[in-house]
């Protein structure tokens, strides 16, 4: 039986095809970044300090594409601020509301969602929403897209943050990596974020086909989780196309998440 993308999976499927197919990867390498920024919980909305730590992360690192999650809207205002005059554009995509978001910074509201980055332009961009989440957690839950242009390279970006957990996650999951699995063969693909999903689930097994991840380690992975010492957030890298070179991470007070950094070629 032919499986079916949710209706919002569906549509960013059908924006992709009207933007045609990403160029092959080049030969320079790409320092990434994907980053829980706990922006609402952990930081309570503040936005100097936190958007100050990511921008100079990102720049200190020379990160070519970064990667954001649980980011209130003021705070990517700060990073892309930060960084704009350094060549780096920046997008935003809108989850939900949170509840301490512009506690810090009322003009611009309480969105809250992820975003991406790049020292580049981004081009083409879609988000979308994923499948509902839990109904005892039903937080807005965002897949956001762009094409990446580097010098002598160009290659489709992809960011989401899953369910912590409940039904839905796995629906999550399989929704991404049938919208990924065609992309990632026919151009290179990174994807990366907040799966809440340990390595050794079986649900990772499809992106581990398509993909190579950034810490290739499934038996004793890279920890990115502070809270419980564990490996939740990803960077992939579609094979043959985007090679990953190694990974690291930098843990601080910021967020209950480490800044999880992959190298790809």
């Amino acid at each position: 039986m032919r499986t079916r993308l949710p209706v919002a999976l569906l549509a960013v499927v059908l924006s992709l095809l009207t933007l045609g197919t990403p160029a092959r990867a080049g030969g320079s390498s790409v320092p990434t970044m994907t980053f829980n920024a706990c922006g609402n919980v952990c930081r309570h909305g503040e936005v100097a300090a936190t958007a100050a730590n990511i921008a100079y992360q990102i720049r200190a690192r020379r990160v070519a594409v970064a990667m954001l999650q649980e980011l209130c809207y003021s705070q990517f205002l700060g990073v892309r601020a930060r960084l704009a005059r350094h060549g780096y554009s920046a997008i935003f995509a809108t989850a939900t509301r949170g509840g301490h978001c512009a506690d810090h910074d009322r003009a611009h509201g309480r969105a809250f969602g992820v975003a991406l980055i790049a020292r580049g332009p981004l081009t083409g961009a879609v988000a979308h929403r994923l499948i509902s989440t839990s109904p005892v957690r039903a937080e807005g839950r965002m897949v956001l897209g762009a094409y990446v242009h580097l010098p002598g390279r160009t290659f489709f970006a992809v960011t989401t943050h899953t369910s912590p957990s409940g039904p839905n996650l796995p629906k999550q999951l399989g929704a991404l990596i049938r919208w990924l699995s065609p992309l990632a063969a026919g151009g290179p693909v990174l994807f990366g974020g907040d799966l809440n999903s340990l390595p050794a689930s079986a649900d990772l097994d499809p992106f581990y086909a398509a993909f190579d991840e950034a810490n290739d380690d499934r038996t004793n992975p890279l920890p990115t989780f502070r809270t419980i010492r564990s490996k939740i957030d990803y960077l992939f890298g579609s094979q043959g196309r985007l090679e990953p070179r190694g990974a690291r991470t930098a843990c601080g007070p910021y967020s209950d998440h480490c800044m999880y950094f992959g190298l790809f070629r």
